[in-house]
């Protein structure tokens, strides 16, 4: 019976990577250097860890850029709606200051939090640039809590450009980088094909030696399959960055 079993296929990519760094970890107690089959082996899987790490981080800052524009689009909505209600207020002083700075609103429309990433973000600058004009402060400052809407619409939009910053390096560093799942297949496949066979076979043969990084790898195979099994029904597939 073998002593490590292959990896599951449907393993996430984010566990792959964990996977990945706990083997390593394994073999790194031992020198393996005399073993002129298994070192290549281990370079490879240490050499596809790297990329798929470099990749799930530029995952992330995609999924952080969406969370980063929702949060801006909700204060974009939060400024022009809470001018908005001031327009409609009975009281003339605060009703005038208002019509002033929903002026300057009107000429963006609420519709810019709509426009891709880029364009929605020269229309955020140049709002709060043309918001910052000596006679509209002066209008923000009769209406309670629109100076403090607007500066959380800097900050978000702060927050979405440092995001956007990172996926523009990465890119431009990166810009031929393999997709996660596609080094998640590749070194799942490095695993089972080469790896699993070979430690198994090893274990046997020179156990002193082999047997037992074997089972602390086989360990770490079945808890990472045991965990797939428990959410193969509930989970979603992992999104590929393309």
């Amino acid at each position: 019976m073998a002593l490590i079993k292959k990896v599951s296929t449907s393993s996430r990519n984010g566990d792959t990577s964990a996977l990945l760094t706990l083997i390593l970890k394994a073999f790194a107690t031992n020198d393996w250097s005399a073993d002129l089959y298994l070192t290549p082996i281990i370079a490879k899987i240490s050499e596809t860890n790297t990329s798929l790490i470099e990749a799930l981080r530029r995952l992330k800052v995609y999924s952080q850029m969406a969370e980063k524009d929702f949060t801006r689009d909700m204060a974009i909505r939060a400024l022009f709606q809470l001018v908005e209600g001031y327009v409609y207020i009975p009281i003339a002083e605060m009703k005038e200051a208002a019509l002033v700075v929903e002026a300057v609103l009107e000429q963006y429309g609420m519709g810019i939090q709509n426009a891709d990433y880029a364009e929605e973000s020269a229309d955020v600058e140049s709002l709060l640039n043309d918001l910052a004009k000596p006679d509209v402060v002066t209008a923000i400052a009769k209406i309670q809590g629109v100076a403090e809407t607007i500066s959380a619409l800097a900050a978000s939009q702060q927050d979405f450009e440092n995001v956007a910053l990172q996926q523009a390096e990465g890119e431009s560093v990166k810009n031929d980088l393999l997709s996660a799942s596609q080094l998640k297949k590749n070194a799942i496949a490095e695993i089972n094909t080469n790896l699993v066979g070979y430690m198994n076979t090893m274990a046997k043969v020179n156990p002193t030696t082999y047997e037992a990084t074997a089972r602390i790898i086989a360990e770490l195979v079945d808890k990472n399959n045991e965990l797939v099994k428990r959410r193969y029904k509930t989970d979603e597939p992992d999104t590929e960055i393309v």
